[in-house]
């Protein structure tokens, strides 16, 4: 007994990787003939249908709207049922290292868009906390990509290491008591240093959430992108 527990001990965790199944729930409004295609990705515990309820008043009505759920359910006990949020990917921030991350969900939301036959269209991603983090790296995998848009996340330098053929936009809440804004412009300014440019909106009076003030810097953006691109 003793001589296994020894060797239990000393076996070292292993990881496979495989293709399975995937299966993705969200929410969409499709138009037809899109000028563009608007990917959401929700924050941390949450759904794509949260931001895309936010955000919708504010986005271009002759785009395609996509806002999916994360791969990964996370359980929400509720009084009077078993609710549910989503993850994009498991980061351990004690360790220092990724659980599971963000190339599956990557991998998954690439496949979604050539499902929809709307990989060849030009692509906004917009994403909040934990989707503004994926949002570059997914950026760099489709070349359709022309706007990233990070609300209340970090643009890390050691994951954003070569210049994107996006615009690499932030929107930063004063007042974000789960992300400082001074950490999301510090690693903003390194990736200014490494000759990477990334716009900077800092709204004074916003916390950690999708508002109506966030909602119109975002409806500017695609607005003076719409008329660069005519």
């Amino acid at each position: 007994m003793t001589d296994n527990l020894k060797r239990l001990q000393d076996t070292e965790d292993v990881r496979w990787q495989f293709q399975a199944l995937a299966v993705m729930d969200g929410v969409i409004k499709e138009v037809e003939n899109p000028r563009q295609v608007i990917l959401l990705l929700h924050g941390f515990n949450e759904r794509g249908r949260r931001i895309f309820r936010r955000l919708l008043p504010y986005l271009p009505s002759d785009a395609t709207i996509i806002a999916p759920n994360g791969p990964f359910p996370l359980p929400r006990q509720k009084e009077d049922r078993l609710d549910f949020g989503y993850a994009w990917y498991f980061f351990d921030k004690h360790q220092q290292k990724y659980l599971i991350n963000q190339d599956l969900p990557k991998s998954w939301l690439k496949g979604l868009l050539q499902q929809k036959g709307l990989d060849s269209i030009p692509l906004t991603i917009i994403g909040f906390s934990q989707g503004g983090y994926l949002a570059p790296l997914l950026g760099y995998d489709l070349p359709q990509t022309e706007v990233v848009i990070g609300i209340g996340c970090e643009f890390r330098p050691h994951l954003v290491t070569s210049n994107p053929n996006f615009k690499l936009i932030a929107i930063h809440g004063g007042k974000d008591e789960i992300i400082a804004p001074q950490s999301a412009l510090n690693d903003i300014e390194k990736l200014r240093e490494k000759g990477i440019h990334c716009a900077w909106n800092l709204l004074p009076d916003t916390g950690h959430e999708i508002n109506s003030q966030v909602g119109i810097v975002i409806q500017e953006i695609l607005e003076q992108h719409g008329k660069r691109s005519l």
